[in-house]
């Protein structure tokens, strides 16, 4: 006979040191912004300057136009679908545009080809996490 477990699989509220170290741990995330055609929230690879998002974009992207000293949030996620389990970490702040010609910072390995010479700076306002652990 089928057990239903799902009522032993509880959110879990997470502290920001760990949703630091869970964001540190990842190389995709979501931005997100209200924007000219309405709210926009596309995949981007990053990296992390102490406790800032660094996103490295395009000087003609909606991004580059629409994120200069705007409100975002960041949101990056696991999940494992076959043991119904994940975490979720969303940063909220304001975001910057800036050109970078200093090598000394981290850089951000995008995956896309071309040209991105800008980076998006993320200073966080709120960082807050969740995760659901699979049942025993």
């Amino acid at each position: 006979m089928h057990q239903d477990r799902s009522a032993e699989r509880q959110l879990q509220e997470l502290s920001e040191h760990d949703c630091w170290n869970l964001v540190s741990s990842a190389v995709v995330g979501r931005m997100a912004w209200q924007g000219s055609g309405g709210i926009t929230i596309v995949p981007v690879n990053f990296v992390l300057d102490g406790r800032e998002v660094l996103v490295r974009t395009a000087a003609y992207s909606a991004m580059a136009r629409e994120c200069d000293d705007a409100a975002v949030a960041f949101e990056v996620d696991r999940h494992d679908p076959m043991a119904r389990s994940g975490w979720s970490v969303l940063i909220r702040g304001r975001a910057h545009v800036e050109f970078r010609a200093h090598s000394d910072e981290p850089g951000v390995d995008v995956w896309p080809s071309g040209a991105r010479p800008l980076h998006l700076r993320l200073d966080p306002t709120s960082v807050s996490g969740r995760r659901l652990r699979p049942s025993s």
